[in-house]
C-alpha cells in the first residue's frame, strides 16, 4: 500500500466522511478531501487533510482534476442521493483511466433490498465497480448508532425514543466511530483488495431494546414507540425536505418497519482487532446524560 499517494475522500465534509478523514490521518494516510463547499476546507484540515479538492459530484471535469495522483478513492456519496449510481459509475470510469490503484466504495448493509431505492442505487454501483476492472473493495454499514442524536433531545425532555417504524423491528447498530476506524485501516493496510465487507454493529436491538438499555443508562424511565409514517411524512415536509428525498425515506423505513435490517459483526470485529462499541457505551461515551 502506497501511502506516499493522496487517498481521495469524497463527501469529506459529511458526518461519515469527518470521521473517515480524521480516522485515516490517524493511521498515517495522506488525505485529499473532495468538498463542494470552499467554506469547509479549513475545518478538513484541521481534521488531518493535506489537501483540499473544490468541486462536484456531478462535474466530471473537477472530478478528474481531483484525482490527479491519487493512489486511493474512498467514495462517499451524500446520502439518498437520487442519481447515486450515475455519480459512482462515472467516478469509477475516471479512476480508471487515472490509473488509481484501488476503489473504495461505501455502500449499505444489504444493498439487494430492491424496495429501498437508495440501496438498489447502491447495488448497481457496486455491480458497476465489479465489472469495472479496478481493483476494489467495498464497505456495507448498517444503520448508525448516531441515528439517536438527532432525536435525544426529545428523548430527555419527554423520556420517548420513537422512530418511524415499530418497536419490534430490530438493526444491528454500528458506531460510525468503529465504521471510520475499520475503513481507515482497510484504507491503510493490505489484503483487503478484491473483499466486500458486511460492517454491522454486535447487537441486533429493536426500540425497546434500546428504550431499555437508555433507561438502565440514563437511570430514568425511557420507553419506545412508533411514529407512524403519514406523522413523520408531515413533520418533514414541514422542514423542506424535498419531496424524492421524503419518498426515499418513507418506502426504507416501511421496509425497516417490516423487516429491521440485521446483519453480523464479525467482519467489523475482524477489521478492527477489538470488540465494536455497545450501544450502552456509546451512549455514554457521546450523548450529554442530562
Amino acid at each position: 500500500m502506497d501511502l506516499t499517494k493522496p487517498i481521495l475522500i469524497t463527501g469529506a465534509s459529511g458526518k461519515t466522511g469527518r470521521r473517515a478523514v480524521a480516522a485515516t490521518v490517524r493511521r498515517g494516510g495522506m488525505v485529499r478531501a473532495f468538498l463542494r463547499r470552499p467554506e469547509a476546507g479549513p475545518e478538513m484540515l484541521q481534521a488531518g487533510a493535506s489537501e483540499i479538492a473544490i468541486g462536484d459530484l456531478s462535474d466530471p471535469g473537477s472530478l478528474q482534476r481531483a484525482l490527479e495522483g491519487v493512489g486511493q478513492v474512498l467514495h462517499i456519496c451524500p446520502p439518498m442521493h437520487p442519481q447515486e449510481d450515475r455519480i459512482a459509475m462515472s467516478l469509477i470510469d475516471l479512476a480508471s483511466r487515472e490509473g488509481v490503484d484501488r476503489f473504495v466504495l461505501y455502500s449499505v448493509l444489504h444493498p439487494l433490498l430492491v424496495d429501498v431505492p437508495h440501496h438498489a442505487r447502491k447495488l448497481e454501483a457496486e455491480r458497476y465497480l465489479v465489472d469495472s476492472g479496478q481493483v476494489y473493495t467495498i464497505l456495507q454499514p448498517g444503520r448508525y448508532m448516531q441515528h439517536l442524536a438527532a432525536i435525544w433531545k426529545t428523548v430527555l425532555t419527554t423520556g420517548v425514543h420513537s422512530m418511524p417504524f415499530g418497536t419490534k423491528a430490530r438493526f444491528s447498530v454500528v458506531d460510525l466511530t468503529d465504521l471510520a476506524d475499520a475503513t481507515a485501516n482497510v484504507l491503510t493496510s493490505p489484503g483487503h483488495e478484491g473483499a466486500t465487507y458486511q460492517l454491522a454493529g454486535p447487537e441486533a436491538l429493536s426500540q425497546d431494546d434500546m428504550a431499555s438499555i437508555l433507561t438502565q443508562v440514563l437511570g430514568r424511565p425511557i420507553r419506545a414507540a412508533g411514529k407512524p409514517l403519514d406523522e413523520f411524512r408531515r413533520e418533514a415536509s414541514a422542514t423542506g425536505m424535498p419531496a424524492e428525498r421524503l419518498e426515499t425515506m418513507c418506502l426504507m423505513n416501511a421496509h425497516y418497519d417490516a423487516h429491521g435490517l440485521i446483519g453480523n459483526p464479525n467482519v467489523l470485529r475482524w477489521i478492527l482487532g477489538r470488540e465494536p462499541t455497545r450501544f450502552a457505551d456509546f451512549v455514554t461515551r457521546e450523548l450529554p446524560t442530562t
